[in-house]
């Protein structure tokens, strides 16, 4: 796994720019363990591995053997990713968490996040092109294909890109509307109890 060299090298080179008591660098390590360990996301990568794989039967018969080596396989691109996130997003200063906008309007605010979904803010504040989440997405493409055994060819690269354009696009909208999705479910179980207790009233 010569790609992992890598991915330490940043990290390290990044631990090492930073002064020990940085309030920066313990906001950054604290985001990253958060997400790294965030139940959510790995049942969300089960749950992808597990529906690939079902399309998959022919390419391996026994899903019992050949899900652990992917999911174990996906588990470790992400990991790889993030954690150059953290090493190249130190070195330049590059804040990717996402935020919702706080503007009003459906249009207004679906524009704002399609437009910031590959963008960070620098140390100044500026929205820029989000260089350490493309290093990411790369390390994680090389670590991928090293991972199944496989070349690490141009075409791969191009494909591994724009499956990862579509989460960058996904991650910003959800963020953007999860705060709506959360109310609107919460109204709906709150219309749905009352209905019960209704129809439980006047049951004989």
């Amino acid at each position: 796994m010569r790609y992992l060299f890598w991915v330490v090298l940043l990290f390290r080179a990044y631990v090492f720019a930073q002064s020990p008591g940085s309030l920066d660098w313990q906001h950054r390590w604290n985001d990253y363990v958060d997400r790294l360990h965030d139940w959510r996301a790995v049942g969300s990568i089960a749950g992808d591995t597990a529906f690939n794989e079902a399309f998959r039967s022919r390419g391996c018969p026994y899903m019992e053997a050949c899900f652990p080596h992917r999911f174990a396989g996906n588990l470790m691109r992400r990991t790889a990713r993030m954690t150059t996130e953290l090493g190249v997003g130190g070195l330049l200063g590059e804040d990717l968490r996402r935020r919702p906008s706080e503007m009003t309007g459906f249009r207004r605010r679906f524009v704002y996040a399609v437009e910031h979904a590959a963008l960070a803010q620098g140390r100044d504040g500026t929205w820029r092109p989000a260089y350490s989440r493309y290093a990411g997405t790369f390390v994680g493409i090389a670590v991928s294909a090293a991972w199944r055994g496989r070349p690490l060819t141009g075409q791969r690269v191009m494909d591994g890109y724009t499956w990862a354009a579509t989460s960058y696009f996904q991650d910003a909208l959800l963020t953007e509307f999860e705060p709506d999705l959360k109310r609107a479910a919460s109204h709906f179980a709150a219309k749905f109890r009352l209905r019960d207790k209704a129809s439980s009233a006047v049951s004989p």
